[in-house]
């Protein structure tokens, strides 16, 4: 009986996590008009695309030249994992006990 009142809660819990909307989200009114907004960020889009371009310009030009070359690689890189063997068994022991939870919660629920 306990199980059985306690799955009903996790399971909403999962459900609101899973489909949650954000309350507080801005919603445009439909008698409000956007264009204010609309004109200051195609300003500012204007204004920074042209800096974009000019420092894209300045670069390449540079590269060109032969002025910039690419730093050199800090750290090496290795391919395995940066997680501690304590992490790992950690990972895997909570995924080993997640499964057997939910295997004897959804045995039980089951029987009923």
């Amino acid at each position: 009986m306990d199980k059985r009142l306690l799955a009903f809660p996790l399971a909403l819990a999962l459900a609101l996590c899973v489909c949650a909307t954000s309350a507080f989200a801005e919603v445009p009114k439909p008698n409000e008009p956007a264009t204010a907004v609309k004109a200051t960020s195609e300003k500012a889009t204007t204004q920074s695309a042209a800096k974009l371009k000019k420092d894209m310009d300045k670069l390449v030009n540079d590269a060109k030249a032969g002025k910039i070359a690419p730093r050199p690689q800090q750290f090496p890189q290795t391919s395995r994992s940066n997680l501690s063997k304590t992490t790992k068994i950690a990972l895997i022991a909570t995924a080993i006990g997640t499964s057997i939870f939910l295997i004897v919660l959804f045995h039980d629920l089951s029987k009923d």
